[in-house]
């Protein structure tokens, strides 16, 4: 597997502060795979890297290298979709809310300092 799936993965699963166990979990896998796919020593099938960029919520062609993240990768979150779809019936004064409220969650992420690995294989 190419240098850059693996570090792809791992870095996605960690921006997401996810632990290897809860990615495993969210594609229907073993943490011992997710160890493994990170690692470098094993490959994923068509069918466990679309499970992957499911759970890691960017598109195949991201995590295969193929293309950076944009915006439109967004979408591959349901959550994004149902709260965009929700939004554009909110009043102006309700979007300036909600700007206000992305700035700070926006800070806080800038602010905080990265923790330290976790005992799954970080």
């Amino acid at each position: 597997m190419s240098e850059e799936v693996v570090s792809r993965i791992k870095q996605r699963r960690r921006e997401l502060k996810m632990t290897q166990t809860e990615l495993a979990r969210a594609a229907d896998l073993t943490p011992a795979a997710i160890s493994q796919f990170e690692s470098g020593t094993r490959k994923p099938s068509f069918n466990t890297l679309s499970s992957l960029s499911d759970a890691l919520k960017v598109t195949t062609d991201y995590l295969l290298g193929k293309k950076d993240r944009d915006p439109k990768d967004l979408m591959a979150d349901p959550r994004v979709d149902v709260m965009l779809r929700g939004m554009m019936g909110f009043t102006e004064k309700d979007k300036e809310t909600l700007y206000e409220f992305y700035k700070f969650l926006k800070t806080q992420a800038e602010t905080e300092t990265p923790s330290e690995g976790s005992a799954d294989g970080e």
